[in-house]
Formats: structure tokens, C-alpha cells, sequence
């Protein structure tokens, strides 16, 4: 048996039959959206991790992470959200990055909510102003004809441990460069999502989503519903991420517009403003 079969079986064997076909004919396609070695073992390690922690969750397995998930709370029954097991400061606005960590890798935002199924691919929850903004932002998307959806919206300490360890794994070279350490991911926040688009079948974390016809409607439309991408090209020696054209961060309509318009990251504009606030209170 060559190599490529043996990929086949073991992705349909990881995913299941229908979700297992469509990613091997992805794969297979002589058209697909697949051109590099990195760009698959993204596009199929996003698959397969989705799957894996959405069955533990259905089979209530207990996570690998053990200790860290312990203290991660329970779901709220209303939402199917998590809840925290205890009160945290409001980190929204924390810098979180390569060299920023979340103070609590415990952290779960008190407000999160369901996006509704209609604008995601899979379950996904956001902090409630940043639910509602990325929802009008994809009715409004809808009104231009552009089909965008969340892929991948709040994710815990755990779960980003383990996408990280995956794509270890699977041999990914720039996974740390591409992926968030578990308790330095703007995803722990609850205000970032990862988007995708009809054009791209909805695959989420693509490098094809760069310039499609989706993601030209977000460089124009996104800031006026309070979002950033946060991880833009040529900003790697600031962020420390490489560039993903797919990832955005809810920071406000008024902050959105003066981030793009100052021409900064999101990190360096919640730097510049944590040392404003903090020189505010020396001189006060």
C-alpha cells in the first residue's frame, strides 16, 4: 500500500466516513486548494482536531489535560457554553501574545454566548459584545453576497493545548509560529474567530482564504464592526505569528478605526494604551 493510501484510510478512520471523504477529495484533487506540505497538514490537522474534541465532548471522555481542565468549569445549559468556576478580572483588552500570557490559564470569560448555527461551521462561543458584532458583520457580508462563518471561535487552555501538540505531531515546523501556546491565545479571550467563506468551502484556517473574494470584503468592511485582523502580513517581527488573513479580533468599532488607521497591530496598540493608562495614573 503507497503512502497516499494509506493517508486516505487513516483520515476517513479519524473523521468518519462523510467528513473523512470530503477532506480526501480535498486532498486528492487535482484542483485543490492544497499546494504546499504545510498548507495540508493545517487544512487536515484543523479537521482533525475539531473532530476529536467535538466526540470527547459528545462521549464525555476525559481530556488529556487533566489538570488544567479540572478547573475549567462546567457548561452553561442555556448557552452550551462553559462557565467559570470562579471570578476573573476582564482580560479583553490584555496584549496577549508570543511573549504574553493570560495571568490564569484557568480563565473563562463569565459572558459567553452561541453563535447561532446559521453563521458557523461547528459550535462556537463568543463574549456577548463580540458575538453580536461578528453576527451583524456576517448579515451584512450576507446583504454584498459574501458568505463568511466563524470556524473556530472561544477555545480553552486545554483544547488549545491540544491543537498545538497535533500539529507537533503531524510535523508542522512552523506550528508555534502559526498557532498560539495553551494560555497565550487571543481565543482564550473570547473575542477572536477564525473566518471563513463560501469560496473556499468553508475551510477553516486556510492559506486559500488569502485573497478570496471573502477576505477582500474584510480588509474594507471588518473595522466597521469593531474588527482586526490580528495577525497581519509583513508583521511577524511584531505580532510573532505568521501572517493568517482568516484570524480577527473584536476591539471595538472606535478602536478598530484607529488601529487600522495608525497603521498598528493590535498588540501595539493595546501596548501603547496599557502604558498610557499606566503613565496617566503616575501623573495623576
Amino acid at each position: 500500500m503507497n503512502t497516499k493510501n494509506k493517508i486516505v484510510i487513516s483520515i476517513v478512520c479519524l473523521l468518519g466516513f462523510s467528513s473523512g471523504f470530503f477532506v480526501v477529495y480535498e486532498y486528492l484533487s487535482p484542483i485543490s486548494y492544497v499546494s504546499s506540505i504545510k498548507e495540508t497538514a493545517s487544512a487536515i490537522g484543523s479537521q482533525i482536531d475539531i473532530q476529536r474534541m467535538e466526540t470527547a465532548k459528545e462521549s464525555k471522555e476525559p481530556a488529556k489535560d487533566t489538570n488544567s481542565k479540572k478547573n475549567e468549569g462546567t457548561k452553561n445549559k442555556k448557552t452550551d457554553c462553559p462557565l467559570p468556576k470562579k471570578e476573573y478580572p476582564d482580560y479583553t483588552y490584555l496584549d496577549v501574545g508570543q511573549t504574553v500570557a493570560i495571568p490564569d490559564k484557568t480563565y473563562i470569560p463569565s459572558d459567553l454566548v452561541l453563535l447561532d448555527k446559521s453563521i458557523t461551521t461547528t459550535t462556537n462561543c463568543l463574549k456577548k459584545d463580540a458575538a453580536q458584532a461578528i453576527t451583524e458583520l456576517i448579515s451584512a457580508a450576507k446583504k454584498d453576497n459574501y458568505d463568511i462563518k466563524v470556524s473556530s471561535g472561544f477555545r480553552s487552555y486545554s483544547t488549545q493545548k491540544i491543537i498545538l501538540e497535533n500539529n507537533i505531531k503531524n510535523g508542522n515546523k512552523n506550528a508555534t509560529r502559526l498557532i498560539a501556546k495553551p494560555g497565550y491565545s487571543e481565543h482564550q479571550l473570547g473575542v477572536a474567530v477564525d473566518l471563513t467563506g463560501a469560496s473556499i468551502k468553508n475551510i477553516s484556517a486556510a492559506a486559500k482564504f488569502k485573497n478570496s473574494v471573502e477576505d477582500r470584503w474584510l480588509e474594507i468592511h471588518a473595522r466597521e464592526y469593531g474588527f482586526v485582523e490580528s495577525y497581519p502580513e509583513d508583521k511577524e517581527d511584531i505580532t510573532g505569528y505568521m501572517n493568517e488573513d482568516w484570524h480577527y479580533r473584536y476591539v471595538g468599532i472606535d478602536n478598530a478605526k484607529e488601529i487600522i488607521e495608525n497603521k498598528q497591530t493590535i498588540n501595539e496598540f493595546l501596548k501603547t494604551r496599557k502604558e498610557a493608562e499606566l503613565q496617566n495614573k503616575i501623573t495623576q
